[in-house]
């Protein structure tokens, strides 16, 4: 068991929080924000709340392990930042997979939070610092870089390689042995066909609304 202390007060840390209350050995010993945003804020849970440009004074390296952010702030780089200056400073990085996750790779970084339902096959390789939210499906062979993002009942097939930084809209999807590169955004619902290039950003096609017409097409669509 780890005393940890977990980037940011908002809802996401809130949430993380109580995952690692029930679902894990660790304790939750406080929160670190930085300074210009903690606009006098002592605590959060019941727990401290600290400044991050001096948290050495209230937590050292040695007393336990950071967490976060759990953030896609600035496409993923806030959160890339603060690790790294974490790592600078000395102190180490939790990771956290759900017990109710389905697992078959050794291959997990650091700093990373791998919640319920997801299912990451054989092989696959997961880099430092990424966030996986809940019910996504990572192919076997399929590698995913440092600082990803990726939200809820997102697919990524077998054999993919997918770059730092990019962000995962949630119910989008890749199909097999593509490359996504780094610094993309692949919308909520849209899938990728073919490999997509640094800073892209993919969206579904526009959604159409007929008004009146779900009399029209019940009988075709539905039986």
């Amino acid at each position: 068991m780890a005393s940890v202390i977990l980037f940011g007060t908002g809802q996401l840390a809130q949430t993380v929080t109580v995952y690692l209350e029930r679902d894990s050995a660790h304790e939750v010993a406080g929160y670190v924000i930085d300074a210009a945003y903690r606009n006098g804020q002592t605590t959060c849970m019941g727990r401290p709340v600290y400044d991050w440009e001096t948290l050495e004074t209230h937590f050292k390296p040695t007393d336990g392990l950071l967490f976060g952010p759990i953030s896609y702030r600035d496409l993923n780089r806030f959160r890339r930042a603060r690790y790294l200056e974490g790592k600078a400073r000395g102190y180490e990085f939790l990771s956290f997979v759900h017990p109710a996750a389905h697992v078959y790779t050794e291959e997990i970084g650091e700093n990373c939070l791998i919640l319920e339902q997801n299912v990451i096959q054989p092989f696959a390789r997961i880099g430092n610092n990424v966030v996986i939210w809940s019910n996504n499906h990572i192919g076997h062979h399929s590698v995913i870089g440092d600082h990803c993002f990726i939200t809820s009942q997102v697919g990524i097939a077998g054999g993919c390689h997918v770059g730092e930084g990019c962000f995962f809209g949630g119910q989008s999807g890749v199909i097999d042995n593509r490359t996504v590169a780094a610094g993309s955004i692949i919308g909520a619902g849209a899938t990728v066909l073919t490999d997509i290039g640094a800073g892209d950003f993919v969206q579904q096609s526009p959604v159409r609304t007929l008004r009146g017409a779900a009399g029209r097409f019940a009988r075709r669509l539905l039986g």
